[in-house]
């Protein structure tokens, strides 16, 4: 049995789906039990409702499973305590190896969210236990909620220089990708930097979308107000709103560029173009 957390987000469900493809039986660690019967529609064999702040919660959940895979909310500012808690069940629980879900470049100091996932990252090679690391790109899945914008306006627009590059990686691939590492032998103590195949920038993102869409588009940077102002009216915290700041002004300056081998050794295939990406998600 696999114990996935934050199975009820984006990146939870799309790694169920890859675990099932795999046969793997998952157990989903929620918080939300309204979303435990679309997680069994998904294939979840069993569900655990708790929180990761919630210590007793998290070993009662972790009891019985083989493999836990880890990946923790967004910008928590605790993301090294509830770590240590996750690897603690794993101890407890008698699991072979523990899954970090974690972001590629965690030495990037000055950005916060990185900095956290160092931190967690030196207390699971220091734990004793057995574990492997995912360190994953910048999704091309960004693309999804501007994605209306875009057909409407013809403009994309995000918050940094429309020249800082990023490796885009998609979630499908990062999903199987880990699904694998999960599910088979000699991934032990392995730290794997997961980036997409094209170093792109945003105007090489609104080429791609102009080719499939038959239509100009062009790319705009965001203001980092604006950005801030819609964080806010969805509900993110003061404390996340400015933790994307400090994120955005350095992808703004420095990009978030790397290279594909290691994704592509693991799928055993190229890893998905930007332009594919773009065309599955037109084609709905």
């Amino acid at each position: 049995m696999i114990l996935l957390t934050g199975a009820g987000g984006r990146t939870g469900k799309a790694l169920l789906r890859a675990l099932v493809a795999k046969d793997a039986q998952v157990r989903a660690f929620i918080r939300n039990p309204e979303q435990a019967d679309g997680l069994r529609a998904l294939g979840a064999a069993d569900v655990a409702v708790g929180n990761m702040e919630d210590v007793d919660s998290i070993n009662r959940a972790a009891g019985g499973t083989d493999v836990i895979i880890h990946v923790g909310p967004p910008m928590h500012p605790q993301e090294r305590e509830i770590t240590k808690s996750f690897v603690e069940a794993t101890k407890n629980s008698g699991a072979s190896r523990f899954i970090y879900y974690s972001v590629m470049y965690p030495i990037l100091r000055d950005v916060r969210h990185h900095s956290l996932k160092l931190d967690a990252t030196e207390m699971i090679v220091n734990s004793g236990i057995t574990y492997s690391i995912i360190e994953p790109c910048r999704y091309m899945q960004h693309l999804d909620p501007i994605w209306p914008a875009v057909l409407e306006t013809g403009v994309h627009s995000m918050p940094f220089n429309t020249k800082a590059q990023f490796a885009v990686v998609d979630l499908e691939d990062l999903a199987q990708a880990t699904a694998k590492v999960a599910t088979e032998a000699g991934h032990e103590f392995a730290t794997y930097e997961l980036a997409g195949p094209q170093n792109l920038s945003q105007e090489d993102m609104a080429a791609a979308i102009s080719e499939v869409l038959g239509r100009p588009v062009r790319a705009e940077a965001l203001p980092l107000d604006v950005m801030a102002a819609r964080a806010i009216e969805k509900g993110a915290s003061e404390d996340r709103v400015n933790q994307m700041r400090i994120m955005n002004t350095h992808y703004d300056h420095s990009g978030f560029r790397g290279n594909p081998n290691v994704l592509q050794w693991l799928l055993g295939r190229p890893a998905t173009a930007y332009i594919d990406f773009v065309r599955r998600l037109a084609a709905g």
